[in-house]
């Protein structure tokens, strides 16, 4: 029976130099402070809250006197001849249109 040995190599495995270095880079990066942030403070204006509008003075009870000895105006009523005729003149048109 035949055995077949692995043998790992000798040599180490060759690391990705430009990995390792990049990596290095990005971990010794130290953003600068952002100059727009301080310029975009001189731009903003604070918040300031509307005034709170006046509340509208209400004479309930003088407005309700006031409607109640108002003149009032009626129409005149139909009179029932010009209600009689309308109504003929609807029996009408639908027995024309039958």
């Amino acid at each position: 029976m035949a055995v077949r040995n692995f043998t790992a190599p000798s040599a180490p495995l060759m690391q990705d130099i430009l990995k390792d270095l990049y990596i290095r880079e990005l971990k010794a990066y130290k953003p600068a402070p952002d100059a727009k942030s301080a310029d975009a403070s001189t731009q903003v204006k604070d918040f300031k809250a509307p005034a709170v509008p006046a509340t509208p003075s209400v004479d309930a009870a003088g407005d309700l006197a006031a409607w109640e000895t108002a003149n009032v105006e009626i129409v005149d009523a139909v009179s029932e001849e010009v209600y009689e005729e309308e109504e003929e003149e609807v029996e009408e048109e639908e027995e024309a249109h039958h």
